[in-house]
C-alpha cells in the first residue's frame, strides 16, 4: 500500500460526506479524512480495522445517496475544501 493515498466521492454532497467520515471514524478512535497516512508502525491488523470501520461509513454514505438525509447525521459544522 502506498504511504499516502486519497480518495474523493464525485457527488454534490462530498464535503458533507468528508465531514461524516471524520466524525464517525473519530467515534472509533481513529482520526481520518479522505487521505490515508500509512506508516511502518501500522500493522496489517490496524489497517484492516481502519478499512472495516471505513466500510461502515461508506455504507451510510450509500444510504444517503439513496434517500437518507446526510444533514440529520452531522453533529458539527461541515468541513471546507481547503486548508
Amino acid at each position: 500500500m502506498p504511504a499516502l493515498i486519497g480518495f474523493t466521492i464525485p457527488v454534490e454532497n462530498w464535503l458533507k460526506y468528508k465531514t461524516l467520515i471524520t466524525q464517525e471514524m473519530l467515534k472509533k478512535g481513529i482520526l481520518a479524512v479522505n487521505v490515508v497516512y500509512v506508516s511502518t508502525e501500522h500493522t496489517s491488523a490496524i489497517i484492516d480495522e481502519y478499512f472495516e470501520y471505513l466500510d461502515s461509513v461508506f455504507a451510510t454514505i450509500s444510504e444517503c445517496e439513496d434517500s437518507r438525509n446526510i444533514d440529520d447525521l452531522l453533529e458539527g459544522p461541515i468541513c471546507h475544501a481547503g486548508f
